[in-house]
């Protein structure tokens, strides 16, 4: 049986080192030497709830208690402040019990652990740390509590929490808690904390604070509140409602650069200001604005970006143009939503502005890829002049226009244009593929001129050159004789002709005759012949297959290029 009791003692000696404070918490049982195993200490508790009260111990063992000491002590010290000894058996049997104290314990404020020692009569001795506990902790509660003021703006942005936590003592007599943490509360969270003195009394500011999408500048209850400890019960005080005087606020929008053009980006610039309590107008930091756009033609309000303002109410910040013809600035504090869902008064009354002109934006609209064709042009011929016509968005995107006029116009020098052709802009237009067509009568440059209609900008594209030529023309071709035997002789002959104001012959140019044998799709070049006073011209060739001709005159600086059509000769 001893070695029995040796191993129960070594096994609870590291566990009890290893766990430390933890171990006070919990039930320890140490046995002595002799016969302890059947012996048992169940619990130990007060018989009421007084600050005075006897002690009951409930044990069991093989053989009988002979006595029972119970040593009272207070969380965290190992020091008892009571020991007692006088137990009396109460009720059951000496072997298995209830023993309580003859006379009545005075007990400390806090929690008190009971620490309980037994023994038998085989001498055997078991100590139960803690058998029971007893919370006595201090009743407490706020005396006095006021803040000051009871009403705050800007201006006056502090609170006095003034008060007195206070609890009842063992002889009835109210004491005040000191040294404890107390919570200056309002709308359910700690604005501040503060110490009592010795007391119990306690008197701090809290400072209120403004952001720019949130504050505790509202109209809502202050109190004070503890969260009690080992000693003393929590409290809250009754509550303080405190009041908040809005501020009247103006604010301005104005801008870097007029925003007229969509797409591009400026800087929107203003100031908030409050009214102080002597009239004057300050700025107002850190808060938020919102810039809003309203275009008349859509009718649509556009929320454009929101600015925050600097230390002196000052705010500037870039955004890009949308479509629009008037700009407003909003400062909306409210509403404010307390913890409980209230919607409350906070510390400024909301304003807007706007800028007082109206500014309709538009559209820049960009004329690229023009051309000209055909270059070279002959005179009094079509000329059709070709471009993309697109204009930016808001977002950067470049998109078909589908309104307005373009104007073809004309210049010799770049200098001085004039008029040539119109064409209204529909949506039928392709991706934004627009053509305008004219008459070429003279070599020069040609431009297209946008007009709008609408919200796009004028825009004129770049300019192209073309050159105006006369035109030309072969006629008459044949070749002869058909059909011809082969090694025969087959002449080639027709008639070259300009237009200038009529078809006239065109005399001493050299007509290129081409043919095509049957079967091919390449031409060969075989000869040339120069035209006569009447445009008049004919080449000789040796007939050796079945075939094409064709003549082609090559043009010159004034005459454009020209080919006629095609004789097929048959050869046997």
């Amino acid at each position: 049986m001893p070695k029995q009791l040796k191993h129960v003692i070594s096994w609870r000696a590291p566990f009890a080192l290893f766990l430390g404070v933890a171990l006070a918490a919990m039930l320890t049982v140490v046995a002595h030497p002799a016969s302890a195993e059947a012996l048992t200490i169940r619990f130990a508790r007060a018989t009421t709830a007084g600050w005075s009260t006897q002690i009951e111990v409930s044990a069991a063992s093989d053989s009988d208690i002979t006595k029972i000491t119970a040593r009272l002590r207070l969380y965290g010290s190992k020091e008892p402040f009571a020991t007692v000894e006088d137990f009396e058996l109460v009720s059951g049997t000496a072997t298995d019990g209830v023993w309580r104290t003859s006379q009545p314990v005075t007990l400390e404020m806090g929690v008190t652990y009971i620490d309980v020692e037994a023994t038998d009569a085989s001498g055997a001795t078991v100590t139960s740390k803690p058998a029971g506990r007893l919370d006595k902790h201090g009743v407490t509660r706020f005396s006095g509590f006021t803040i000051s003021p009871s009403t705050v703006d800007v201006d006056h942005d502090t609170v006095t929490y003034t008060g007195r936590l206070v609890y009842e003592d063992r002889d009835g007599s109210e004491r005040g808690v000191p040294g404890v943490t107390i919570c200056l509360g309002l709308d359910g969270a700690c604005v501040g904390n503060t110490t009592t003195d010795s007391d119990g009394r306690f008197s701090s500011p809290a400072r209120l604070y403004i952001g720019p999408e949130s504050t505790n500048m509202l109209e809502s209850d202050a109190y004070a509140s503890y969260s009690g400890d080992s000693l003393y019960m929590r409290a809250k005080s009754a509550l303080s409602h405190l009041k908040v005087r809005p501020q009247q606020t103006r604010v301005s929008i104005g801008f870097s650069s007029l925003p007229k053009v969509i797409g591009d980006t400026v800087k929107v610039t203003g100031r908030l200001e409050r009214k102080t309590a002597d009239g004057q107008w300050t700025g107002v930091p850190d808060q938020n604005v919102k810039i809003s756009a309203y275009d008349s033609d859509t009718r649509k309000d556009t929320l454009v970006t929101t600015a925050r303002t600097g230390p002196d109410g000052n705010y500037s910040i870039a955004v890009v143009v949308p479509q629009a013809t008037q700009w407003f600035v909003y400062f909306s504090p409210l509403p404010y939503l307390t913890r409980d869902g209230k919607s409350v008064l906070g510390p400024y009354a909301s304003s807007n502005g706007s800028f007082d002109e109206v500014i309709p934006s538009f559209y820049r609209t960009s004329l690229s890829r023009f051309t000209v064709s055909p270059n070279p042009v002959g005179k009094g011929t079509q000329i059709t002049a070709s471009a993309l016509l697109t204009k930016r968005t808001a977002t950067g995107a470049m998109v078909p226009v589908t309104t307005g006029w373009l104007d073809l116009e004309f210049s010799k020098d770049r200098k001085s244009w004039s008029w040539q052709a119109g064409h209204p802009v529909t949506n039928g237009q392709v991706n934004g593929q627009v053509k305008v067509y004219a008459t070429a009568m003279s070599s020069g440059y040609w431009r297209l001129h946008y007009i709008n209609y609408d919200r796009d900008f004028n825009t004129v594209s770049a300019s192209a050159h073309a050159t105006v030529k006369y035109r030309t023309a072969i006629s008459s071709l044949n070749a002869a004789p058909e059909p011809v035997r082969k090694g025969k002789t087959i002449t080639v002959s027709g008639v070259l002709k300009r237009h200038t104001s009529s078809w006239l012959p065109l005399s001493g140019q050299s007509v290129r005759v081409y043919f095509r044998p049957y079967g091919s799709k390449t031409w060969s070049y075989m000869g040339a012949a120069r035209s006569d006073r009447n445009g008049k011209w004919h080449k000789g060739f040796k007939a050796s297959r079945d075939g094409t001709w064709m003549a082609k005159y090559n043009g010159s600086s004034t005459y454009l290029t020209t080919s006629s059509a095609g004789d097929y000769v048959d050869v046997r």
